[in-house]
């Protein structure tokens, strides 16, 4: 299985649009061979980035999504005026705590991204409704497992943040990236699903080397 792990900060006068686009898009998501499901949450730390968190069963199945033309057409138009900033990752599913019926866990690439800030990205889901908006984001990364991840010690993560889904009310999500191999995060609440992922590309709007198709550059 395969993740994208599509962070997107739309311009604030363009949230009708990207809202817009993202519920055109969604019968047609729905009815590519090999898509199991999509999830979206919006940052702690960041407001107004948003966390489209996407599974798919192989990388054939991303590549059905990526060649849809309305998928293009909407990328297209969110690269030119919808979209403040996005990094987008995508890495195969090394690790589940929780594999969706009639789905398995296999190796299908072994290669990892050469330019991302880390190759290993865990992710923990937990359905937590007392984590509520006055705790900080730090308490809420703790009540998910992972404890004060901002210190500069070995085992740290590189990058983090933590989420709440938008349409399940309660249900938390937190990110954290290693440099090349999950670090320090062995506890996690009772019933969380844990997912590793390795990453194989790593891309934004502006850095595109790792992009698998060309769209014409944008200013920063």
């Amino acid at each position: 299985m395969f993740c994208v792990i599509f962070e997107v900060q739309p311009r604030p006068d363009r949230w009708d649009a990207y809202l817009g686009h993202a519920a055109m898009l969604r019968p047609e998501l729905l009815r590519i061979d090999g898509f199991i499901d999509n999830v979206r949450y919006r940052s702690r730390r960041e407001p107004g980035r948003l966390l489209s968190l996407s599974t798919w069963r192989d990388e054939k199945a991303l590549v059905r999504w990526r060649t849809h033309a309305l998928h293009h057409d909407v990328q297209a138009e969110g690269r030119a005026s919808v979209f403040r900033h996005y990094h987008l990752r995508v890495g195969q599913v090394t690790a589940d705590t929780h594999v969706p019926d009639g789905h398995a866990l296999r190796e299908q690439r072994l290669d990892t991204t050469e330019v991302g800030l880390g190759v290993a990205v865990t992710i923990v889901q937990a359905h937590d409704p007392a984590a509520g908006d006055d705790l900080a984001p730090n308490e809420v990364a703790a009540r998910l497992g992972l404890d004060q991840p901002d210190r500069a010690v070995p085992g740290a993560p590189v990058a983090w943040d933590v989420f709440d889904a938008i349409l399940t009310p309660g249900d938390r999500l937190a990110l954290a990236t290693w440099t090349d191999a999950p670090g320090a995060w062995t506890r996690f609440p009772a019933g969380a699903r844990r997912r590793e992922v390795r990453i194989v590309r790593d891309y934004g709007l502006i850095d595109r080397r790792e992009a698998p198709q060309y769209f014409p550059p944008v200013g920063p």
